[in-house]
């Protein structure tokens, strides 16, 4: 008996490992394109981390919110918060050349999987702009 059920949580991590890693993408902001605050936007950010929790309060592994996009993930580690959210969305300031990110905007996403809630998927998605200050212009 507990092969199989070694086995099935096996089956189950192997499912499921592709929808616990960290993205983030951007794409140019349009000509003129400025922020809530007045700054000069320079990209558009989209960013999602996933992770999977057992019985909804215990992070089992998540996205890395310090290195998107690299199938890095984090066990044993709570990666699905607002604060995650902010980190994933300055992660690549320095690549970009922006200064700062602003206008964020987060949405959060949970689903119980299997019977009685055992394993749930906690998400966000988020997106922001990446800015210049006004005296790098």
């Amino acid at each position: 008996m507990r092969k199989v059920i070694n086995f099935f949580l096996l089956l189950m991590l192997l499912i499921t490992a592709g929808c616990t890693t960290s993205s983030l993408k951007w794409s140019p902001a349009g000509e003129g394109e400025t922020s809530l605050s007045g700054k000069k936007a320079v990209w558009k950010l989209n960013a999602v981390n996933n992770g999977l929790y057992l019985f909804y309060y215990i992070p089992f592994f998540c996205g890395s919110p310090t290195r998107p996009n690299r199938w890095d993930y984090k066990f044993f580690r709570h990666c699905t918060g607002e604060k995650h959210a902010l980190m994933l969305l300055n992660s690549k300031n320095r690549q970009l050349k922006a200064d700062a990110v602003e206008d964020v905007k987060i949405k959060y996403n949970t689903n119980g999987w299997i019977g009685l809630g055992i394993l749930w998927s906690r998400s966000f998605s988020a997106s922001g702009i990446a800015v210049k200050s006004k005296k790098n212009r």
